[in-house]
């Protein structure tokens, strides 16, 4: 049997998008960075979309 946990967010209130600090957005980005990891897995760890993932970092190569 595995010990791995799982994380659920819920969401209440009008609210319905997530909002994401520059900090931890930049935080994903330099982990998608690390030898071994891909966009794909950095997402899935943080309950991201890859696309979301994909946009922050084509935008921090552009020096936004």
């Amino acid at each position: 049997m595995s010990n791995d946990t799982q994380r659920i967010e819920i969401i209440t209130g009008r609210e319905r998008r997530r909002r994401y600090t520059a900090h931890e957005k930049v935080r994903f980005v330099e982990e998608t960075m690390q030898p071994g990891m891909t966009v794909s897995a950095v997402a899935r760890m943080h309950g991201l979309s890859p696309s979301l993932l994909f946009g922050w970092r084509r935008r921090m190569a552009e020096g936004g």
